[in-house]
């Protein structure tokens, strides 16, 4: 009998043990499912961030750079890499070749104010185009319009 109840107390013990493993993996396997549920709420919230981020921020970007229109798909896949709107921009534009161009110049509005405003006639040179007897002459002319003074 001694026998019996030894042998009833080891397979107790070894079905307590294997209820306990059994207890201890299922509790490991629900920790790395919630880390792993916790980690994917927080790059879906990132990733939602840095997009809100790039749509605010791109209309900033566009006043400095326009060509960046044409490679907004492409900005915003860096974007939501990682980069901010900036450092996107001019990686995407200096990759192809459009960085630092000129922005495309708009008539200047004769929109309010009190003074005339005439748009430039084709055949009148810019300040920078003339020669030092053409600013002289042009000078001259103003004085005589009395658009200037030079007392």
């Amino acid at each position: 009998m001694a026998d019996d109840m030894q042998i009833t107390e080891t397979s107790e013990s070894e079905k307590r043990i294997k209820q306990l493993s059994e207890k201890v993996r299922l509790t490991a396997e629900e920790r790395d499912e919630k880390d792993r549920l916790l980690k994917e709420s927080g790059e879906k919230v990132a990733s939602t961030e840095r997009e809100r981020d790039f749509y605010a921020g791109f209309t900033d970007v566009l006043a400095n750079n326009p060509m960046a229109k044409d490679h907004k798909d492409e900005i915003k896949t860096k974007v939501l890499s990682g980069y901010t709107i900036e450092d996107a921009t001019f990686a995407v534009l200096g990759k192809a070749g459009k960085l630092g161009q000129p922005k495309p110049e708009e008539p200047p509005s004769p929109v309010g104010g009190s003074a005339t405003t005439t748009p430039p006639q084709g055949g009148e040179k810019g300040i920078p185009d003339m020669t030092r007897e053409e600013k002289r002459a042009a000078l001259m002319e103003a004085e005589k319009r009395g658009d200037i003074s030079l007392t």
